[in-house]
């Protein structure tokens, strides 16, 4: 359904628009009580005081509150009949929708429930600070009372579990404020002559250079951010003056190679797929690699698309075996474009969410 200048659902009746208008004033300020909240803890990665996941519940409460008050009263009863199944149908498509959809879980089992609400603080590492990071329970993780609830509707269940659980709870949160954003803009509450809106972005400083924070509803969420981060990864060279292979691990019927980027004592190390070491090398990247025997040679790239070495393709090169520490390594996972910005760029996402206008 297209978006009008009215958004996709307009809210015509006067009554649910003042309380539609009230809601979203709550969402908004309910979500920064829970990022400061987040800020406030006193506490570190081993010791200390851990955070109170129970204060979190308790600031994140009125949020789903609000939130399914503006789904049910506001947004869909303000619809004529058609327009509510209109409504029903875009939440099953719409990654934002699912979200509000998969939020009634938790509420529900907040308010109807025996469970207690509970969340997950994950304890986000960063480059001067630390910082709480509030996460959804995944959905198996959930108290069993919750998961064989029938008070809530299956397509609720199914979207918690597909795009609430396991997610930070800001996020959510956002995700939530943009999606009824986009059904009628004027629910916001913006300010007087800038017309930006009240409370955003979330005040504070990044946790990391490398990591990324959404601060606003109308910012990419994380997912989006991570899918750019890895287009603009892929399409441009790594940083520094050069990489080295040391190694060749095949993870999942896949050839990697590992190595460092850059001289000591400032080298990352880094694991590719040799198609893009390809276009790193066409894009005029040079790389070397070290064999068996400690000799250094340079990669180039044959007239037949293929990566070679002193001769051989790359790919019979007698590298070293690789140590055991290596065996377990991550690899690069299209979804985690955050984590392949970083050990290709290092400490330029500042200079990707400019980029993006973030």
């Amino acid at each position: 359904m297209p978006q009008t200048a009215n958004g996709l659902f307009p809210v015509a009746d006067t009554d649910r628009h003042s309380k539609g208008r009230q809601k979203m004033h709550g969402l908004a300020l309910y979500t920064k009580r829970v990022w400061e909240t987040c800020r406030s803890f006193d506490t570190s990665l081993c010791k200390g005081p851990q955070p109170d996941s129970e204060r979190l519940a308790l600031d994140i409460a009125p949020a789903l509150a609000a939130i399914r008050t503006l789904d049910l009263e506001v947004i869909r009863n303000g619809q004529c009949p058609a327009d509510q199944q209109q409504y029903l149908d875009l939440q099953d498509t719409d990654p934002q929708g699912r979200v509000v959809r998969g939020l009634v879980l938790p509420r529900n089992a907040d308010v109807h429930l025996p469970a207690a609400l509970d969340v997950h603080p994950e304890i986000a590492l960063g480059d001067v600070c630390w910082r709480v990071v509030p996460v959804w329970q995944p959905y198996t993780s959930l108290p069993h009372i919750i998961r064989t609830s029938t008070g809530t509707k299956p397509s609720s269940h199914a979207a918690y579990r597909d795009a609430v659980g396991g997610h930070r709870v800001v996020e959510t949160l956002l995700e939530a404020f943009a999606f009824f954003q986009r059904c009628d803009p004027s629910l916001a509450r913006r300010e007087p002559g800038t017309g930006a809106l009240s409370y955003f972005p979330l005040a504070g400083p990044m946790v990391a250079l490398s990591d990324y924070e959404r601060r606003h509803p109308d910012h990419l969420n994380r997912r989006e951010m991570a899918a750019r981060a890895l287009q603009l990864a892929q399409n441009g060279p790594p940083a520094g003056p050069g990489r080295e292979i040391q190694y060749r691990l095949t993870v999942n019927g896949t050839v990697l190679y590992y190595g460092y980027t850059g001289p000591q004592p400032t080298m990352w190390d880094f694991t590719e797929p040799g198609q893009q070491i390809v276009r790193d090398i066409q894009a005029g990247y040079p790389y070397s690699v070290v064999d068996a025997a400690g000799a250094r040679h340079t990669v180039t790239v044959g007239a037949d698309g293929q990566l070679h070495a002193d001769g051989q393709m790359l790919e019979h090169c007698s590298l070293r075996n690789k140590p055991v520490w290596l065996t377990g390594l991550t690899v690069t996972d299209p979804e985690d474009g955050l984590w392949y910005w970083d050990q290709r760029r290092r400490d330029e996402l500042p200079a990707l969410r400019t980029e993006l206008g973030l």
